[in-house]
């Protein structure tokens, strides 16, 4: 297995080369920038690219994208201390080969680089479980959303903005007995109880409330 380090920590960048060619590979390259880790992919034509997600400079997502779409067999696996799930939607979308924490030991990620040589996707469990439930969850949103009728809708965009009743009464021209329905028919088909928390519905970025009072998300 050829492979090519793209990592601006260089302590990390030459343990991992350590190993990897303690375990029999080659390390081809280190770099230290995605546009030198391109680079090097141009070059070398290895395997794997190893390329951390995170740099001062450059972008390393769109590395990535260039290497699966140029390069396709050369394996990209990207390299995380983040927590956020933005990132590996992102790395999903491209098509990466890996996407894996860097809180783990380093004879653990040979394997699943030469995993991954084998035509095997691996991604980490903890940070793909996120992203599944995320996703399930904006799901529910839409779904929720999809309930509401077009008056319900609208003045749910006036919850967003924070206006009171009788705000909403001047705004839409209606009695403030018609606003009190709509807003409790918003409600109770979210699943809540007060204004304060269908907000954070509405927005698509809050829990929501499941049968008996229980809160995921």
């Amino acid at each position: 297995m050829r492979i090519v380090i793209c990592d601006d920590h260089r302590l990390l960048a030459e343990a991992l080369t350590t190993i990897i060619e303690r375990a029999g590979h080659t390390v081809v390259a280190i770099t230290s920038t995605p546009a030198d880790g391109l680079l090097a992919v141009e070059r070398h034509r290895p395997d794997v690219l190893l390329l951390d997600l995170t740099f001062p400079d450059g972008d390393s997502l769109a590395v990535a994208r260039e290497v699966v779409a140029r390069h396709p067999a050369t394996r990209t696996v990207m390299l995380t201390a983040s927590e956020s799930i933005g990132p590996l939607q992102d790395a999903l979308t491209i098509g990466v080969a890996g996407y894996l924490r860097k809180d783990q030991r380093i004879d653990h990620l040979v394997a699943i680089l030469e995993r991954c040589t084998r035509g095997e996707q691996v991604i980490d469990e903890a940070l793909m479980r996120r992203l599944d439930r995320s996703l399930r969850e904006r799901q529910r949103h839409r779904t929720l959303l999809g309930g509401l009728t077009d008056r319900e809708r609208e003045i749910a965009d006036l919850l967003k903005e924070g206006l009171n009743t009788a705000q909403m009464v001047e705004r839409l021209g209606i009695s403030e007995s018609t606003v009190r329905t709509h807003v409790q028919g918003i409600l109770g088909k979210l699943g809540v109880h007060s204004r304060v928390e269908a907000v954070p519905l509405l927005d698509g970025r809050g829990a929501v409330r499941q049968p008996g009072g229980r809160v995921s998300g």
